[in-house]
């Protein structure tokens, strides 16, 4: 059963919880793992390909649109892609989530987030998993 974290942001917006995927995802990199950004659509894929282009500006964060036989690490797409961590971005549980090792959930201020998040917290409790919820103040 893949570990299941959601990340509670205390602010607002798809912004925020697309900059904090960008610190996710690049740390998960760093540590070794591939990662695998699941968004709802072309247009989330796009704003988010871009976002990690210029979220650390020192340094070039390997990531893409498809995974190009497993050169590209972290992979932005709204179809399953390989990676043992899958980010997430979504508003329903993935048919594939149990494919990884870890699943990340961002959930940011709004209730209409933070209210699919939490149908998607009980979906995993009810498929046996034990998520756990980490409180992200900044």
């Amino acid at each position: 059963m893949p570990r299941v974290d959601f990340y509670i942001l205390a602010l607002e917006g798809t912004e925020a919880r697309e900059h904090f995927c960008c610190r996710l995802a690049t740390r998960a990199w760093r540590e070794g793992h591939t990662v695998q950004v699941r968004v709802a659509d072309e247009a989330a894929a796009e704003r988010l390909d871009n976002a990690l282009w210029t979220f650390d500006e020192v340094s070039f964060i390997p990531h893409g649109r498809e995974s190009l036989d497993g050169d590209n690490p972290i992979v932005i797409s709204p179809a399953p892609a390989p990676g043992d961590l899958m980010i997430n971005l979504t508003d329903a549980l993935p048919d594939d989530w149990t494919t990884c090792t870890r699943i990340a959930e961002i959930i940011s201020a709004e209730e209409p987030i933070r209210q699919t998040g939490r149908t998607r917290y009980r979906d995993y409790q009810q498929a046996g998993a034990t998520p756990q919820t980490h409180r992200i103040e900044s």
